[in-house]
């Protein structure tokens, strides 16, 4: 009993709250490394909005090829699914170490180059068919799909590029 006596004493220091402040690292860093990543967010839910139209409505008309398409849904949502996880994490203050982080940007950024090059070449496919459907609509979404994939895989670089800044002058852990 004396045991657990001596543990309730046991006082925290105010590191140990659950705050953004990491033990090596500083707030600036943290907070532009969240900005970048609802930014990311913002930019794969628009992706995610504007394939599913050409990718799901295409009867008369494909507009991009079933790999393509695969593709595109795997890389949207996988990387939805884990800029809210990293999100969901720095609200309750506990961020991934700043290499696994540059690892899952790298990979968002190959896959997000991929997507794009694919969804480029679908776009140009189907335009030079010369066969013009009444409603192509659909055509301007794989385009406009095509172009902000273009924009998140630069700002996919640009989280790389400054998380390997910040984690090398040990701004974070």
């Amino acid at each position: 009993i004396d045991f657990l006596a001596e543990i309730s004493r046991v006082e925290m220091s105010p590191a140990d709250d659950n705050s953004f402040a990491t033990t090596n690292g500083n707030k600036k860093a943290t907070y532009t490394l969240i900005c970048i990543k609802i930014v990311e967010l913002c930019l794969l839910i628009c992706c995610l909005g504007l394939i599913d139209e050409p990718a799901t409505n295409s009867h008369l008309r494909v507009f991009i090829t079933p790999r393509v398409m695969a593709l595109c849904y795997v890389t949207f949502g996988a990387l939805t699914i884990y800029t809210a996880i990293y999100l969901i994490m720095a609200l309750f203050g506990d961020l991934t170490p700043w290499r696994t982080t540059t690892l899952w940007a790298l990979i968002g950024f190959c896959l997000f180059v991929a997507t794009t090059a694919l969804l480029f070449r679908d776009w140009s496919t189907t335009k030079d068919r010369n066969y013009w459907h009444p409603n192509m609509h659909r055509l301007d979404l794989v385009m406009a799909s095509a172009s902000i994939s273009l924009v998140t895989s630069l700002v996919f670089l640009l989280d790389i590029l400054i998380t390997i800044r910040f984690g090398v002058h040990g701004d974070l852990e």
